[in-house]
């Protein structure tokens, strides 16, 4: 595992193969590119760096004018753990480029952004959230920048439904428990498992079950969205049997925190990119445990964009770039996400990739990419009243 924080040097750069391209020297891109015009675009910092040889030739002009930008905002929903080597592998390329990264809840992102240009202040250049139904909203109202990345022909169609938008992961939602309190034969491995132990074992598992709140959030709900569109209506049987005792939470951190606690014996849904590193903690790791959902293992994707009226437009699009590249991916993955690319190996990151996920489950077929399709959302609107009524609350 590599924990140097180095990573290629360049956008896209890699010393492995890549799908469309491969790394070419500077001397080899000036030559094609005509070495006065990229002499004068490309600044220093940036011309000690190998061009991909499907990046632009005038991509340096994108480059010169970040310099008079110097700062980069953020608005996303990730720490600054996550943040940390990416932000330390991209200065490495433009270290005049100050970032300021916010961490806010999935549906805050937007109502920061819409703040902040409404009262005519500095926005942020980029947003960062998995709640995908607003996505929609926004690139319905015209708000997303179509921002064609030269990385995009590199990445899955599935990563980037509209122009402009991006992923930066996809990562796992898992089952975690308390083994202290649940013996092996009675540990969940998947939400329908999960139900019959419920159903079996009332006592044991009495206000003991917690998750994601569906209803105060559209990117939980898309969970749900994704098995029914598999299961159909046994996911609500499976509800019922769980519903009464649930006691659903905002956020995977107080999960794990009263999971560990004994407050709770097992919590599905829980995000992997919170659970993994928590479950490096020796303590932790006496108490609780976890595992793949063997039902279908859903992905949660973290759309990235650039905002019409975002300040730094040219930074974004630079941070854009970098974070879809191998570079950018392998550096998330050492910051506790899930890099998609192909290119991207296990031995690059600190938790998993989607391809090594994929093996752990058996196969891309048991992966569930909670996208865009708009098959999915026409479900939404009646998910609130039945998940009320398999809760048994009004």
């Amino acid at each position: 595992m590599d924990k140097s924080g180095t990573g290629p040097s360049r956008p896209g750069a890699c010393a492995t193969s890549r799908p469309g391209g491969h790394t070419t020297s500077r001397r080899h891109v000036l030559a094609m590119a005509g070495a006065a015009t990229v002499a004068a675009t490309v600044p220093r910092a940036a011309s000690a760096q190998t061009l991909p040889s499907y990046y632009p030739a005038d991509y340096g002009k994108i480059v010169e004018a970040s310099k008079k930008e110097t700062s980069l905002l953020i608005y996303s929903v990730l720490a600054q753990y996550n943040w940390a080597p990416v932000i330390a592998d991209f200065n490495k390329l433009y270290p005049w480029i100050k970032i300021s990264t916010l961490d806010l809840g999935g549906e805050e992102v937007f109502q920061r952004y819409y703040a902040d240009r409404g009262s005519g202040s500095a926005t942020g250049a980029i947003l960062l959230t998995p709640a995908v139904e607003t996505w929609m909203d926004f690139v319905k109202r015209g708000n997303l920048v179509p921002y064609v990345s030269p990385e995009s022909p590199h990445l899955p169609d599935w990563s980037k439904a509209y122009p402009g938008l991006y992923t930066v992961s996809a990562d796992p939602l898992v089952m975690v428990y308390n083994k202290l309190l649940l013996p092996e034969g009675k540990r969940p491995r998947g939400l329908k498992h999960l139900a019959e132990l419920a159903q079996a074992n009332p006592k044991e598992f009495r206000n003991g079950i917690t998750t994601y709140d569906p209803v105060n959030s559209t990117s939980a709900r898309d969970l749900y969205l994704i098995y029914q569109q598999k299961y159909g209506d046994d996911v609500f049987k499976w509800l019922e049997m769980i519903g009464p005792n649930l006691r659903p939470e905002v956020s995977a951190g107080p999960m794990l925190q009263k999971l560990g606690a004994g407050e709770y014996k097992a919590a599905f849904f829980a995000s992997g990119v919170v659970v993994f590193p928590k479950m490096k903690e020796p303590a932790l790791q006496k108490i609780m445990d976890w595992t793949f959902m063997e039902d279908g293992q859903p992905l949660w994707i973290r759309p990235i964009g650039i905002p019409k009226d975002g300040s730094s437009p040219n930074a974004a699009r630079l941070m854009v770039d970098f974070i879809v590249s191998h570079a950018g991916q392998a550096a998330f993955g050492r910051g506790g996400l899930t890099p998609y690319r192909a290119d991207v190996r296990k031995d690059e990151v600190a938790n998993y990739t989607m391809a090594s996920i994929a093996e752990a489950v058996g196969g891309e077929k048991n992966l569930m990419i909670i996208g865009f399709d708009p098959e999915l959302r026409k479900r939404s609107e009646e998910f609130t009243p039945r998940w009320k009524k398999a809760m048994q609350k009004s």
